[in-house]
């Protein structure tokens, strides 16, 4: 399996995809300074604190991250899996299903590493600034760091939650654009879960876990489809 996900992150182009986490984690802390600057200046007491900023930084990191789940999902299955690369892939010597869970694994991993690193490092800087010149007035706490990280890892898995769901409606529909619609949809309903769950990140990482379990429902049928297509 390690020698299949090795083959597949070799034969697509990851500095697209690393570039482009690069840019959207650029965004995010961008976003949590402008948020902060906002509050002080309207007095929008909403965001005069930490958790809230930290918190609504966290959903427009799943919004950025949802489409590129849901872009690299499509571009390494939907487009493998249809057209001309249908039969070359069916003329490789593995097993097809080990591929198609290679492909999945691969993402997967590419998308929490990313996602994780690129929504942390700017939350870190945030705190890390705002402990020395705050723009405005609230303490950071330990509980507020183990909220947040909470948050993000839940964020982490839904993002990757929506790039599957959104993939295996792409797939069935074969059609990127129906994934992406479906992307979209999605998102705003994890959106609003991340938001309700926000002040309890143990509900958070329990929602994640459901729809992990619901992900490997999905990738099983999927896989058997594969298996199916094969035969044909």
């Amino acid at each position: 399996m390690l020698k299949l996900m090795r083959l597949e992150a070799q034969r697509i182009n990851l500095r697209v995809y690393f570039f482009t986490a690069l840019i959207l984690g650029g965004i995010l802390l961008l976003f949590a300074y402008f948020t902060a600057n906002a509050a002080r200046v309207t007095g929008e007491t909403e965001f005069m604190n930490y958790r809230n900023i930290l918190q609504f930084t966290c959903v427009i990191s799943l919004l950025l991250f949802s489409i590129l789940a849901a872009v690299m999902y499509n571009n390494v299955v939907i487009k493998e899996y249809s057209g001309k690369r249908l039969s070359l892939l069916f003329s490789y010597p593995s097993d097809r299903k080990k591929i198609f869970m290679a492909k999945i694994i691969m993402v997967f991993s590419l998308i929490f590493g990313l996602m994780l690193l690129c929504t942390v490092i700017p939350a870190a800087i945030f705190l890390i600034t705002e402990s020395f010149v705050p723009t405005i007035e609230d303490t950071i706490t330990a509980g507020l760091l183990l909220s947040t990280f909470g948050s993000i890892l839940a964020a982490v898995l839904f993002a990757n939650t929506i790039g599957i769901f959104a993939m295996g409606i792409g797939f069935i529909k074969k059609s990127v654009t129906a994934a992406l619609i479906a992307a979209f949809v999605l998102f705003g309903i994890y959106g609003n879960i991340t938001i309700i769950t926000g002040n309890s990140p143990f509900m958070a990482l329990l929602a994640a876990g459901i729809s992990i379990f619901a992900v490997i429902i999905i990738l099983v049928m999927l896989a058997d489809k594969i298996k199916r297509m094969e035969a044909d």
